[in-house]
């Protein structure tokens, strides 16, 4: 069953949420610290009887967060109902694992109008236990480190989650009865710590603060508390008061799903849920929403009006990496003509193509196939480092669609160098048992600043710039690759391998070059603009205003051309 994803802004908050299904509606909600992602699983299951609404809670995944310095349990329930407001639901059925739990139990005790029934998957009872000084103790903060030891702390600290509880009391008596999840759902889980960054503690926090034996008093619906025996919260089942509608599940995953589903059958919402709408687009910050290709979707950024006179500017992204590195260029580029950024199949928060084929002519053919979808005919390209071979490749594929062609550090290498650097330039971050990968990719971003090639560390490959090394940033644009690591190697391969000289050769139209100094690929400016004498170019710094003021002094064809 295809799981879709969407994006609906709920007042000016981002809301991100997976759907799938049809029938009654069913709103499932996830555990701290993880996303949406975590209930895929379960997603295709429930979707066999339910409209199935997965929401990032806010804060997590792709979400915003609340403006609260200290939410509570019962501002996620109020934002919960807001956004099935926004989405046209007017009753639903609510499932909620362990955080997940504590919302929905707090959205049927506030909203029981709105709330066919609730069930739960390990809730937490823990205001009694948890004082401030010991949820700061187990929430402790995620503080980047110019080593990229971080990285391998929240590796471990997440998968000890899963072998004792709590976490960081690492004692036979502390350990779970579970099996410890596969190295993909770590991966998962780690990255998406990353993604919620120290602000991961905010809603964590809200579970350990909320009442959750006084809500039992509240609730006037049909509540079914599940437990699972590999669950540490199963413990707290004494805690119950009489007459608790518990059950306890399966200790198989496929057995306690199908039990689930069971039960959520006895008490299903009224109604059906309307059609999905599409996402708005808001004046003061760059939109986010996808478009489907087939039978993927691609994650797009975007400002201004796409299908207007002015072509939009189209910004592809350095692979392997995603346009979330792009949203500040997208906004500067807005604030005089329409913008747009996708994530090209298998990065970011796009799916993969099947077989994820990691090849330049596939992100082209995708980004083209994204626009025919949305409608846009003419545009101007940019391409940045890796994304300038997808945006060359696009350009000579379909060169009447292309009023001009902006090119930044772009990678042209002769065919000698082309050989040497696919052996040696893109490390395997398949991810490991003891999280060594992180590490790689770690230090592979690192030593592209201080080195070129960075696999040359003599003292004649020192870069002379100042390294772009700030270990906030740094993490930003690591997390980025880690969100696919499968495509990470084979991006940076097809991303070397591409001829972009030879290919720049067959192209008449207007091409323009610029590279700040602290590019990774500086180095290769002049091999560039060797490769395109005739291309006009562009000063500017290593910033997004200064892309978007030296491409705005480019001229771009001003009007649609007839398709």
């Amino acid at each position: 069953m295809r799981i879709a994803k969407h994006v609906i802004m709920v007042g000016k908050r981002r809301v991100h949420y997976l759907r799938a299904g049809t029938g009654p509606a069913l709103v499932l909600l996830h555990a701290s610290a993880c996303s949406s992602k975590a209930m895929r699983t379960l997603i295709g299951v429930f979707a066999q009887r339910f409209t199935v609404i997965a929401p990032d809670t806010p804060g997590y995944g792709l979400s915003d967060k609340l403006p609260l310095a200290q939410p509570t349990i019962s501002d996620l329930a109020d934002a919960l109902a807001d956004t099935l407001d926004a989405l046209g639901i007017a009753d639903s059925a609510v499932y909620g694992r362990h955080t997940g739990a504590s919302i929905a139990v707090e959205f049927a005790a506030r909203h029981p109008a709105r709330c066919a029934m609730a069930l739960t998957d390990g809730y937490p009872i823990l205001s009694g236990a948890y004082d401030e000084a010991r949820i700061a103790e187990y929430l402790q903060p995620i503080v980047p480190s110019w080593d990229g030891a971080h990285l391998v702390w929240l590796w471990f600290r997440y998968r000890d989650q899963h072998a004792f509880w709590p976490w960081n009391m690492q004692t036979l008596a502390a350990r779970a009865e579970a099996d410890m999840p596969d190295l993909d759902y770590v991966q998962r889980g780690v990255v998406e710590l990353l993604e919620a960054g120290d602000d991961y503690r905010l809603g964590y926090a809200a579970a350990f603060r909320h009442d959750g034996l006084g809500a039992f008093a509240r609730l006037r619906m049909p509540v079914c508390f599940g437990t699972r025996p590999d669950d540490w919260l199963q413990r707290q089942v004494s805690l119950y008061p009489a007459g608790t509608w518990h059950e306890a599940m399966p200790r198989a995953a496929d057995e306690a799903m199908q039990r689930e589903l069971e039960i959520l059958q006895r008490h299903p919402a009224r109604r059906v849920p309307p059609p999905a709408p599409r996402c708005r687009a808001s004046p003061d910050r760059v939109a986010v929403d996808y478009v489907d290709i087939g039978d993927i979707s691609l994650l797009i950024r975007w400002t201004g009006e796409l299908t207007g006179d002015t072509p939009p500017l189209v910004i592809l992204h350095h692979a392997p990496g995603s346009s979330a590195l792009y949203s500040d260029l997208v906004r500067a580029v807005g604030a005089t003509r329409p913008a747009l950024a996708l994530d090209l199949p298998g990065h970011g928060e796009s799916d993969a193509l099947p077989g994820n084929p990691q090849q330049v002519a596939a992100w082209a053919d995708a980004a083209l196939r994204a626009l025919d979808t949305l409608g846009i005919g003419r545009v101007a390209l940019y391409g940045h480092n890796g994304g300038a071979a997808a945006a060359v490749e696009l350009a000579c594929r379909a060169p009447a669609r292309v009023a001009a062609l902006t090119l930044d550090a772009p990678i042209v290498l002769d065919a000698a160098t082309r050989t040497a650097f696919a052996a040696r330039y893109a490390p395997d971050i398949t991810p490991t048992w003891e999280g060594a990968h992180l590490l790689r990719a770690w230090h592979h971003a690192r030593d592209q600043e201080l080195w070129f090639p960075w696999f040359d560390r003599s003292q004649a490959a020192i870069r002379r710039t100042p390294p772009r090394i700030d270990p906030a940033d740094l993490t930003i644009r690591v997390r980025e690759s880690l969100k696919q690591p499968a495509s990470y190697a084979a991006a940076w391969q097809a991303a070397l391998a591409y001829p972009l000289a030879d290919r720049l050769r067959a192209l008449r139209l207007p091409i323009a070059l610029l590279c700040a100094d602290q590019d990774v690929f500086a180095p290769l400016f002049g091999a560039a603009r060797a490769a395109c004498p005739e291309a006009t170019i562009l000063d500017t710094d290593d910033s997004a205003a200064g892309r978007a003021a030296a491409m705005a002094s480019f001229g771009l064809a001003p009007r649609e051309a007839p398709r």
